[in-house]
């Protein structure tokens, strides 16, 4: 065979191809980054290893002191017979005062009959007056006359909250010579190990948003065994949950916030999508703050704060990610999460939490399997002092 000759000055075409070395940027340009910022705060909150596969928890609350009047309300000066909203009426105790928001008018319960009551009128200064049903009754103090006995006794009743764990499972493979090869950037599986580790979190943090609580103890043939499925943020919520919201207006917002922010702590923080997130920068604009570039909450970036009649600052973190989603509806797209962050926690199965399992792969097979595990559930207390907006539209 007759040897190739180059005639002339030789150019970069003159060379064989893979003669070259390619000029090939090692990092490797992802899409997405990781934005799991529920995550990240849960992970830094108190938590507590569950050791079941349901977790289980007590909620409880102060004996509430209000109420309305209902219907047949008080229409006249010396009316001595009330009725409070139907099963409130065992929030009170005779000798209790009320105040009755109608007029500013004090009374005293003499009897109580479920929820039918008998009253002394205008205990103090305020004479007594008509009040319309629905108008509010509030609960002042307990005029206990000298050398009675106790009077009835009453205790709020605790419940039970519950939720289940979830095994989260992210694998990946390759074939023993595929593992050895060299690559440019980091070498398989090295590289697909870093990107798997996001890809799980991002698994586990939409299910801490709307995963459905439940648990299949008698699955579908296909299954092998009992399945778990844990219930997210959204599966607990039933207070203050805003569907079909629309256009945020100020009034509006502030009347729901209030509403959530009555109830837990003051240690809230709003998650909302970016459509969400800027109608609330438009509709405060003299409500909010941006935040400085090193604010975080428990490690998570915030991105401004809005305050308000609610009496604090609350920091706004937005979920980018969910811009891609659906926004009518219950997309998350159109969300706005209010979250105690007090009365959150995550709760990983013991000695189960994220963890990677190498050598996953059959024996006898030439290849190189791993496996991302998480078994976990998720604790979510007093549901009212959390809150969801969906279908925010602008």
């Amino acid at each position: 065979m007759a040897v190739a000759i180059a005639t002339g000055t030789q150019d970069t075409e003159t060379n064989l191809a893979d003669e070259h070395v390619v000029d090939m940027d090692p990092k490797i340009g992802m899409k997405q980054d990781d934005t799991a910022q529920f995550m990240t705060i849960l992970n830094k909150l108190p938590s507590r290893s569950a050791n079941q596969v349901k977790c289980n928890w007590l909620e409880d609350e102060y004996m509430p002191i209000q109420s309305t009047l209902a219907s047949g309300s008080i229409t006249a000066a010396g009316q001595v017979n009330i009725s409070v909203a139907a099963g409130e009426g065992a929030y009170f105790r005779v000798n209790d005062v009320l105040y009755l928001e109608a007029s500013g008018e004090k009374v005293l319960i003499t009897a109580i009959s479920t929820d039918a009551m008998t009253i002394t009128r205008s205990i103090g200064g305020v004479a007594a007056a008509t009040a319309a049903s629905g108008t509010g009754v509030l609960l002042v103090g307990n005029a206990s006359p000298q050398g009675a006995d106790t009077g009835t006794l009453k205790a709020t009743k605790r419940v039970l909250g519950y939720n289940y764990s979830e095994i989260f499972r992210n694998p990946a493979g390759f074939t023993g010579t595929e593992a050895e090869a060299e690559l440019y950037g980091a070498n398989d599986p090295a590289r697909e190990i870093a990107k798997k580790a996001v890809e799980h979190r991002r698994l586990i943090e939409g299910a801490l948003w709307v995963g459905g609580r439940d648990f299949v103890s008698s699955p579908a043939p296909a299954a092998t065994a009992s399945q778990g499925f844990m219930g997210g943020v959204s599966e607990f919520l039933t207070s203050n949950v805003f569907s079909t919201f629309g256009a945020l207006s100020l009034s509006g917002f502030d009347v729901k916030i209030q509403q959530i922010m009555q109830q837990g702590s003051l240690e809230k923080v709003i998650f909302a999508a970016p459509t969400p997130a800027g109608a609330l920068s438009r509709l405060a604009a003299n409500n909010w703050v941006m935040a400085d570039e090193n604010v975080d909450v428990y490690g998570a970036k915030v991105n401004f704060f809005v305050s308000g009649a609610y009496g604090t600052r609350l920091p706004v973190i937005v979920k980018r990610e969910w811009g891609a989603y659906g926004s009518s509806l219950f997309g998350l797209g159109g969300a706005i999460f209010v979250l105690d962050l007090q009365r959150l926690s995550r709760r990983p199965f013991r000695n189960r939490d994220t963890r990677l399992l190498p050598n996953r792969q059959g024996n006898g097979e030439d290849k190189v399997v791993f496996d991302y595990l998480t078994e976990t559930s998720f604790e979510l207390k007093n549901e009212s002092a959390h809150g969801v907006f969906w279908g925010v539209t602008a």
